[in-house]
């Protein structure tokens, strides 16, 4: 790798793009903010700063943790900031800071988009008229109004079918039809269709909301992994717990023997349940 950190990047690259926009902007607001009586320590140069947060904002990078970070590791950040690592304090101070300068750089920008011809400066109005679309008000439907609307479609569907199928008969047995009776079966299909894909659409948003209300694989992996840790916990501390308990009966038989083989007549004080009539006794309380 080359010695200078400048030559690491092509000349196309996005760093040298911003670097070139900041020499073109007002920076006035910026320098002007700084005392200049030698007191203080030396702050960043406001260029700089706003080059690096230019750069960072434009890869998607907006907190400053992460901007202290890319000083690190990206050789852009490192370009930018003559190879210092900036302070994430440091960034967060100068955007509160300079937060109007740092809004009003944003109509600079646009202008000079504009006097590049990246830009169309005309004025767009957009009124608040109300339209007609898929996804109104009232296409919007919760579960409970989703299988209203496939119940009713399935009872027209099915009383459709018994007039369709009641005048095939009527036709079949009477040899003939009138006109006006086949002009209205031949008009019941289109209805027909309609509530078809009424009803398809409507077992499909069903299905759909059913599939979102059920936990994804890695929400059940998450909650068995963390009941896992629960049991694990569990039966660590009932472990614990048990053999504390036995050390506990270990020591009162050793004290009783010791007394008797003193000649006294035993270790004072109620002995030890046992683990086993604590848990029988537990049981039976809880059931009764």
């Amino acid at each position: 790798m080359p010695r200078d950190v400048r030559e690491w990047l092509p000349p196309e690259h996005l760093c040298w793009k911003v670097l070139d926009i900041v020499e073109l902007l007002d920076l006035s607001a910026f320098e002007n903010s700084y005392r200049d009586d030698g007191r203080g320590g030396a702050a960043y140069p406001p260029a700089s700063l706003i080059a690096l947060l230019l750069y960072c904002y434009s890869k998607g990078i907006r907190s400053s943790r992460r901007i202290e970070q890319a000083c690190w590791d990206d050789v852009g950040c490192r370009i930018i900031t003559a190879n210092r690592r900036v302070d994430h304090a440091t960034v967060a101070q100068f955007v509160r800071r300079h937060r109007a300068a740092l809004n009003s750089l944003f109509v600079q920008v646009l202008a000079l988009c504009g006097r590049r011809g990246l830009v169309d400066l005309s004025a767009v109005a957009v009124d608040g008229s109300p339209m007609d679309a898929n996804a109104s008000r009232d296409a919007n439907q919760r579960l409970q109004r989703l299988e209203e609307t496939a119940s009713q479609c399935e009872k027209e569907i099915h009383a459709l079918m018994e007039d369709a199928a009641d005048h095939a008969l009527s036709v079949e047995t009477d040899g003939s039809t009138a006109q006006g009776d086949g002009e209205d079966a031949c008009d019941n299909w289109p209805r027909l269709s309609r509530l078809c894909d009424r009803l398809t659409r409507s077992r499909l948003a069903k299905d759909r909301l059913h599939e979102r209300a059920m936990p994804s694989p890695t929400e059940i992996r998450i909650k068995v992994e963390a009941a896992e840790r629960m049991v694990a916990r569990a039966e660590k501390r009932l472990a614990a717990e048990t053999e504390a308990h036995q050390e506990k009966l270990r020591r009162y038989e050793l004290r009783v023997r010791e007394d008797r083989a003193a000649g006294r007549r035993g270790a004072n004080g109620r002995p030890p349940v046992p683990m086993e009539r604590k848990t029988s006794s537990c049981a039976s309380e809880r059931d009764w």
